[in-house]
């Protein structure tokens, strides 16, 4: 979401969910969910079309032979009904926009929030009809290519071990602090920024202030800020949501970036890899850690991730995008393979929903978000690869 996952949420440019870096998104989601942290893992290399298996989604594919192929189940739905709640949040965007307004004007493709809002509600009127006949989508909607197809990533939701105070036995000695007081007066006075990640972590400027929500490894901590939202498992089984809440007003500089400029990595190194070698060298965590001046903090949440249109963002649904080049509240028919631990690669054709951003979510690019299941894992630790969308408008 940038790495993988810049994405992958929270520094996703002002995205509730992901590091604007969306963490998330968008992006180096992928680093969290492969962060070991997870209670899980995948490994593997980097995914596209080699080793694909079954119907491969093809760069230059046709919209019907995409849609002669799409089903559901590619997105871990029973049914094209179970889009509706993922409608109906961008139908309430879109329906806060003047409808007359320009969505989008860009690259021959002008469409208005009002088009916008009249897709969503075609396609919800549709739902019930399209298990039996997806050739409608073809029948009521004009399908707008992405010129030279989209590039890839996805993000997750992690859910990382923690403790609820400073407990360096389970190695949890990093905090993740609550948004401080005074922090927008702060920025305000200094140029937009508040105390750089260096001061944070190594000048302790926060320290004994009473803003620890909670603590974990470092590593876990590090790309949880890239992410910008998970969930916190405790020793006694109780598990927590931490949102994004608000970040320092620093650049963000991907881990992939700092380490690459040391010699430490490759620039193709996926995020598995950078976070090994980060666990293997303890000692140099915070050198690496520094360089990137961004910081994130968070609060408790009673749900998942959030994306840009203030609503949770849902699984294999809803996409960041570039609203400059796809407007948020788009629907949106996606294809790529993605990775899969059996088969190598899988097709994934789907049809989305552009609600979420992300700082590194620019131009053809698009990050899906994979939910917080081993699929989901292994998908957003993996994926980057090309593939053909298209923007659907009512006809």
């Amino acid at each position: 979401m940038e790495d993988v996952m810049n994405r992958k949420a929270a520094e996703r440019a002002g995205s509730a969910s992901r590091e604007g870096v969306r963490p998330s998104r968008r992006a180096l989601l992928a680093a969290l969910l492969c962060l070991g942290l997870a209670l899980g893992a995948c490994g593997g290399r980097k995914s596209g079309a080699p080793g694909c298996q079954g119907a491969c989604v093809a760069l230059e594919e046709p919209a019907a032979s995409f849609v002669a192929r799409l089903a559901p189940g590619s997105q871990g739905l029973k049914s094209w009904t179970a889009m509706a709640s993922a409608i109906g949040k961008s139908e309430a965007y879109c329906a806060g926009k003047p409808a007359s307004a320009l969505a989008v004007d860009r690259d021959g493709m002008q469409i208005t929030w009002g088009e916008l809002a009249e897709t969503l509600r075609t396609l919800r009127g549709l739902l019930p009809e399209l298990d039996a006949n997806p050739g409608l989508l073809l029948e009521k909607f004009r399908w707008i290519s992405i010129p030279g197809g989209i590039k890839y990533s996805s993000y997750f939701e992690p859910r990382i071990k923690a403790s609820r105070k400073r407990n360096p036995a389970m190695g949890h000695t990093e905090p993740m602090y609550r948004l401080p007081p005074g922090m927008d007066a702060y920025k305000a006075a200094h140029g937009g920024r508040y105390y750089s990640r260096r001061e944070i972590d190594e000048g302790r400027v926060l320290e004994g202030k009473g803003l620890e929500l909670a603590w974990a490894d470092p590593v876990d901590v590090f790309y949880l800020q890239i992410q910008g939202s998970g969930r916190l498992v405790f020793a006694d089984g109780t598990e927590t949501f931490v949102n994004y809440a608000g970040k320092n007003g620093h650049a963000y500089v991907s881990p992939r970036k700092i380490m690459a400029a040391k010699g430490i990595i490759g620039q193709r190194t996926n995020a598995l890899e950078q976070i090994a070698w980060l666990r293997a060298h303890p000692e140099r965590q915070k050198e690496i850690f520094s360089e990137n001046p961004s910081y994130v903090f968070f609060t408790f949440g009673n749900r998942g991730a959030i994306g840009t249109m203030g609503c949770p963002i849902e699984d294999w649904l809803s996409l960041a995008t570039d609203p400059e080049r796809i407007p948020l509240g788009a629907v949106v028919a996606f294809g790529v393979n993605i990775p899969d631990p059996k088969a190598g690669s899988v097709p994934l054709r789907g049809i989305g929903f552009a609600q979420d951003t992300g700082g590194a979510i620019k131009e053809n690019r698009i990050d899906i978000f994979a939910g917080g299941s081993d699929r989901g894992r292994t998908v957003a630790c993996l994926l980057d690869a090309s593939g053909p969308a298209w923007v659907l408008v009512r006809k």
